[in-house]
């Protein structure tokens, strides 16, 4: 059987969303992918750069560099969590609803991981 776009319910070979409710929310979900596309875009290049840089200056700086990579792991993070847009093969494996929800879980788990560094950096200031 074929599943709705949105919340993976099965339907008929005919339709493409079980009710009119599941096509809103993915023709919202869509919009809003639309509409902040480069905006995430250059926030997720410039986190991962920020989690990068700061990986490679913690040899040099005891307390710059998970401060940096703190800023890009909260960055990416609270973005993901806000605004979550998973990659097409994910929305066609997983479909709209649990597509959405694996990648609010990656940003959890990088909000953590920020604020461990953050945690990290403040201990090796003030220690």
């Amino acid at each position: 059987m074929k599943k709705c776009e949105y919340c993976a319910k099965e339907i008929s070979y005919h339709e493409i969303y079980c009710c009119k409710e599941c096509e809103e929310k993915s023709q919202k979900f869509y919009d809003i992918r639309v509409k902040f596309q480069k905006l995430m875009s250059i926030l997720n290049i410039t986190g991962t750069l920020l989690i990068a840089f700061g990986i490679f200056a913690t040899p040099l700086h005891d307390f710059a560099g998970p401060l940096i990579m703190a800023g890009g792991g909260l960055t990416v993070g609270i973005l993901t969590l806000i605004l979550p847009t998973p990659p097409v093969n994910f929305t066609e494996k997983y479909k709209i609803k649990k597509s959405v929800n694996i990648v609010r879980i990656f940003g959890i788990v990088l909000i953590v991981f920020g604020l461990a560094s953050l945690g990290a950096g403040l201990f090796k200031i003030f220690a």
